[in-house]
C-alpha cells in the first residue's frame, strides 16, 4: 500500500549478528544543505565557551535539523560509564551555523529528532546496543505516570531550549545496569548512523582525551550520491519528493543506511507528513502492532553472490507500548521535527538500521520495491570509537537527582566530568532491555 497517511503496522525485524568487518577511521555524518531562514534572530548573545581540551571524544556526527530553522550541530559521544545500579551515557550537542545567526547567539527551541514514537519528550531516542547478544538498552523511566514516566536524564525539550552557536552543552542519559562481562556497546541515536564500539569505563572512572578537539569547528557535509528516485504523493498527485543515498556502514553486528529525503515541490501544509512506500515499508499482513507512524524502513539492502543474493530489511525492537506488545524500527521516525519537508528545496537525513552483512561486502543495492533500485553502493566500515579514548582514569565526581520542577539541563565542557545521578533514587525507576527479532512474514 502506498499511502502517505497510513494505520501502525508492522515490518519485519532482522537479527543483529556479529560480523568480522574491521572498522575505518573515516569520521561518518549526515549532510543536507541548511535552506535560508526568515525567523528573527535572538537577541542574546555572548561568547561561546571553548571545548574543554580534556573532553574525551568518541565519536562525532554532523546533522541539520530538518524543522523550518534548519540548524546544523555536531553530536558527540564522550564516555559510558558504569554507576552502582546503572550505566550513563555522556554526549553532547554543538551548534554550528544557521541562517541569521551568529557565534554565541541563543536559538529558539529547535526540534531535535530525538523523540521516540508515542512517547513524546519523556523518552529520548537514544539507546545502548550489544550488537553481540543482539540486545537493546533502553533509558531508565520513572515508575510514575504522575510523572509522566520520564528519563532519568537531561531531557532533550530542555535541551533544545538552551542551546547557542558555538558553544557545546553536555548531557547525559541513565541505563539500566551492564553485565560485568560486557567491554563495549554501541550508542544509537534515530537520526544518525551509530556510534560503534564504544568502551565501558568502569565504576569511578571515566575515559581520557587521547588529543584535545574543538567541537565548534566547521563542518564540511558531503552531498549525497548523484543518484535519485522521484515519487509523487498518491493522493495529492503534484506533489513530488524525491529519495537520494548518502553513505552505507558496516560494523560489527549491524549495518547503516544514510540517506536523503527533499521536497521537490510544496507539499501538503494543513496537516503532519506520514508515509507509506518508499519511505516506509508497506504494511504486512497478520495484526501485529506498530509502534511507529512514518518510519524510514522502506529501503532493502540486496548482497548480489553467485547464484542469488540476499535481502536485508530495517532491523525492529520487539518492544510494548501501554501493555501491548509492539515493534519499534531502528530507523529514524519522520515527525514533527522534520516540518521543513513541507518547503520545496528542504531536505531531512534519514537512518535505517539493518543486520550485519556478509563479510567481505563491497558494495549493495538499495532496492525501494517497486519505485527503483540503486545500484553498486559501497559499502564502508565505520570508525572505531575505541581508537579515539585514552585508557580510563580514577575521578571524583558530585551527584546529581532529577526534579520534575528543575529538570537538569546539562553542563559545560569544562565541568567535565560531570556529576553522575545518585543511585539512591534508582529505585523509582524501571529498566528496560528489549531483544530485536525477526518477524514472521519479513521479506
Amino acid at each position: 500500500m502506498a499511502a502517505w497517511t497510513r494505520l501502525v503496522a508492522s515490518v519485519g525485524v532482522a537479527v543483529l549478528a556479529l560480523t568480522g568487518c574491521t572498522y575505518s577511521t573515516h569520521e561518518p555524518g549526515l549532510f543536507p544543505s541548511p535552506p535560508p531562514r526568515t525567523e528573527a534572530p535572538s537577541p542574546s548573545r555572548f561568547p561561546p565557551q571553548p571545548t574543554n581540551p580534556r573532553l574525551p571524544v568518541a565519536g562525532e556526527r554532523v546533522w541539520v535539523s530538518g524543522a523550518r530553522l534548519a540548524v546544523t550541530m555536531r553530536i558527540a559521544v564522550h564516555a559510558v560509564r558504569r554507576i552502582a545500579g546503572g550505566t550513563v551515557l555522556d554526549w553532547s550537542v554543538t551548534p554550528l551555523s544557521a541562517e541569521g545567526y551568529g557565534s554565541g547567539e541563543e536559538l529558539p527551541g529547535i526540534e531535535m529528532g530525538l523523540d521516540l514514537p508515542t512517547r513524546g519528550n519523556f523518552e529520548p531516542a537514544v539507546s545502548l546496543l550489544d550488537p553481540e547478544r543482539g540486545q537493546v538498552y533502553r533509558p531508565l523511566l520513572h515508575q510514575s505516570r504522575r510523572l509522566f514516566n520520564h528519563c532519568l536524564c537531561t531531557p532533550v525539550w530542555r535541551l533544545a531550549q538552551t542551546l547557542r552557536i558555538g558553544e557545546t552543552r553536555l548531557q547525559q542519559i541513565t541505563f539500566p545496569p551492564l553485565p560485568a562481562a560486557t567491554e563495549f556497546v554501541d550508542v544509537s541515536m534515530s537520526t544518525s548512523t551509530p556510534f560503534s564500539h564504544i568502551p565501558v569505563s568502569p565504576l569511578g572512572t571515566a575515559p581520557v582525551a587521547s588529543k584535545a578537539t574543538d567541537l565548534a569547528r566547521g563542518a564540511e557535509l558531503p552531498k549525497p550520491l548523484p543518484e535519485h528516485i522521484q515519487f509523487r504523493n498518491p493522493i495529492q498527485s503534484r506533489q513530488v519528493q524525491r529519495i537520494q543515498v548518502n553513505r552505507v556502514w558496516a560494523a560489527p553486528g549491524r549495518a547503516t543506511l544514510e540517506w536523503t529525503l527533499r521536497s521537490v515541490t510544496d507539499q501538503s501544509s494543513y496537516r503532519v507528513l506520514e508515509y507509506g512506500p518508499p519511505v516506509a515499508a508497506p504494511s504486512p499482513p497478520g495484526d501485529v502492532f506498530l509502534v511507529n507512524t512514518s518510519p524510514a524502513s522502506g529501503p532493502v539492502l540486496l548482497v548480489l553472490a553467485a547464484g542469488g543474493g540476499q535481502r536485508f530489511t530495517a532491523s525492529w525492537v520487539a518492544t510494548e507500548r501501554n501493555g501491548i506488545a509492539g515493534y519499534e524500527c531502528l530507523c529514524t521516525e519522520l515527525g514533527l521535527w522534520s516540518s521543513g519537508l513541507r518547503d520545496a528545496g528542504r531536505s531531512v537525513s534519514l537512518v535505517t538500521n539493518y543486520p550485519a552483512l556478509p563479510p567481505r561486502t563491497r558494495s549493495v543495492d538499495v532496492d525501494l520495491r517497486g519505485f527503483g533500485t540503486f545500484r553498486k553502493v559501497p559499502v564502508t566500515a565505520v570508525e572505531d570509537s575505541a581508537r579515539r579514548l585514552g585508557p580510563p582514569q580514577r575521578v571524583e565526581t558530585g551527584l546529581w537527582s532529577f526534579s520534575e520542577d528543575d529538570p537538569p539541563q546539562g553542563w559545560p565542557t569544562a565541568e567535565w566530568p560531570t556529576d553522575t545521578p545518585d543511585p539512591a533514587q534508582l529505585t523509582a525507576y524501571r529498566s528496560v532491555i528489549e531483544p530485536v527479532r525477526a518477524l514472521p512474514g519479513a521479506h
